[in-house]
């Protein structure tokens, strides 16, 4: 049985280049999660309030 994970990663505004460090973040925890064994499932951005960025990623292992 596959065991699911959801994380969250978010940026405020106020950061110059939001969405790029975001995206590096979240590239950095997907590859480490990888490494661990663990396969992504989803990966979505969304705005909040307009005043920050989320990332939900779900990965099972």
């Amino acid at each position: 049985m596959k065991k699911y994970e959801v994380h969250t990663l978010k940026r405020s505004f106020g950061f110059s280049s939001m969405k790029e460090e975001l995206a590096q973040e979240v590239a950095q925890f997907l590859n480490r999660k990888s490494a661990e064994g663990y396969e992504v499932i989803n990966v979505s951005f969304t705005y909040y309030e307009a005043s920050e960025l989320i990332a939900f990623i779900t990965i099972c292992k």
